[in-house]
């Protein structure tokens, strides 16, 4: 299948039957991306999309983006680089590993080129001077940025909204989603022209940003800004790939019950945070609102989170 073309089916829709939606009066369904492409896992293949067809249309063979050692959008570009006959450049956060960890490892495997940077430099690499340095030394390569958040991964991400409506479902709803760059949000948020809402959950602490954030990114689409979304900037657990006891009893108590796997980086915390807020006294969704939560895959980043999570199973099993 060609990127260009529409898929051959929409990513699933998956009712949940959960308490604490009863009690609320709340109706939710989870939008599974995490099934949908087996080559560029949640919405990484939404936010690489129009990313390879503009690399594809400008006579570009190879592909350069960033990222940490656990990184989705690493692995995800790596292994979409292989599918479409792209050849990938990763520069990733931290030192050269003498043995790789299981992402960066799946993406040499898909043929990605592995350039290790100091931390102190991979915090410049947003600064135009340092990207100038690395459009020098990889002349052929299309650069991403980190996470494929730029307008075109946000164009990407506006497909979603059709995922959603191809369930004949989210007109008028309230759709949830994880934000880390708060692409996703933008793109969904600038889409929807049905009455719904979108409601981001950020993983990261101090992340207050993300709100101009998201109004830039619908600027740059050239669309009217939209007053559809809001941010909620209080679950976040301690911050990014920080985890709490509570998230962690969490997470395994939903794929226990729900059979649906998630991960404690993104859309755990989403739906932990939804969790919260709707056991808050006065918690602000309304009673008969469709919830529409979109999973947004990671499930291989959190393969990086392993060792972390069991030592809070531990601390909940023995506490001091």
């Amino acid at each position: 299948m060609s990127i260009s073309e529409p898929p051959a089916r929409f990513a699933d829709l998956q009712s949940i039957d959960d308490p604490v939606f009863r009690r609320a009066g709340i109706r939710c369904s989870i939008l599974r991306l995490d099934t949908f492409s087996s080559y560029a896992n949640g919405n990484k293949f939404f936010k690489l999309k129009q990313n390879i067809l503009q690399a594809k249309a400008q006579g570009f063979t190879r592909m350069l983006s960033f990222g940490g050692a656990f990184s989705n959008h690493i692995h995800a570009l790596a292994l979409a680089g292989r599918h479409f006959g792209i050849s990938t450049v990763g520069i990733v956060r931290g030192d050269n590993l003498s043995v790789l960890n299981p992402t960066l490892t799946d993406a040499a495997a898909a043929g990605m080129e592995l350039q290790f940077i100091s931390r102190q430099d991979y915090k410049r690499r947003n600064d135009a001077d340092f990207l100038n340095y690395v459009r020098g030394q990889y002349p052929d390569c299309f650069v991403v940025p980190e996470g494929g958040s730029n307008v075109l991964g946000v164009q990407g991400c506006m497909e979603i909204i059709d995922h959603i409506h191809s369930h004949e479902v989210g007109r008028g709803g309230l759709i949830v989603v994880p934000c880390g760059t708060a692409a996703t949000l933008a793109g969904i948020a600038a889409a929807c022209d049905n009455g719904e809402k979108v409601l981001g959950f950020s993983v990261l602490k101090n992340s207050h940003y993300l709100d101009a954030e998201v109004e830039k990114f619908i600027a740059d689409l050239s669309i009217e800004s939209r007053d559809n979304w809001t941010i909620s900037h209080d679950y976040h657990c301690g911050g990014y790939a920080k985890l709490s006891t509570e998230l962690v009893s969490f997470i395994d108590k939903f794929e226990q019950q729900h059979n649906i796997p998630i991960e404690p980086v993104y859309t755990g915390k989403m739906l932990f945070g939804l969790h919260q807020m709707l056991q808050l006294p006065q918690q602000s969704i309304a009673a008969g609102t469709h919830v529409i939560a979109v999973h947004t895959g990671g499930l291989q980043g959190g393969r990086g989170m392993v060792e972390k999570m069991q030592r809070k199973r531990m601390s909940i099993a023995s506490p001091k």
